[in-house]
């Protein structure tokens, strides 16, 4: 009996983590994009200035979560999205005009990365 009560509150804990989990992801890709549709909204109004500022602060974000992302997000997806920051950051510092479709790679890459870790149906079977 013992047994089982531990099992049943390891699962309730193992749950109540992953529910965190994906509450905190949603808040922090949520925030992210936020940012860096501000960004792009500067950069569309001629102020690549203030769209880079933006756009860098978000990628400071991103890499203090360091250690949050490199436990609960797969490395692949990591290192693409740092990639796309940077392409960005690049492209906004050039002024070689492809920003906009980085800025949409950018948000697609957080968008999968948070859409990854919602728990569905699929994902379970």
């Amino acid at each position: 009996m013992k047994k089982a009560v531990t099992a049943g509150l390891l699962l309730l804990a193992m749950v109540a983590a992953s529910g965190w989990n994906v509450r905190f992801l949603d808040d922090f890709t949520d925030a992210m994009v936020g940012t860096l549709e501000r960004s792009r909204e500067c950069w569309a109004a001629g102020d690549v200035k203030k769209a880079a500022a933006l756009a860098e602060s978000v990628l400071e974000d991103w890499l203090d979560a360091a250690p949050y992302t490199h436990i609960f997000i797969r490395h692949a997806e990591v290192d693409a999205a740092t990639d796309a920051f940077y392409d960005l950051l690049a492209a906004l510092e050039g002024d070689d005009g492809p920003a906009g479709r980085i800025y949409d790679r950018l948000e697609a890459h957080l968008g999968s990365i948070d859409d990854m870790e919602h728990v569905t149906v699929r994902s379970v079977f």
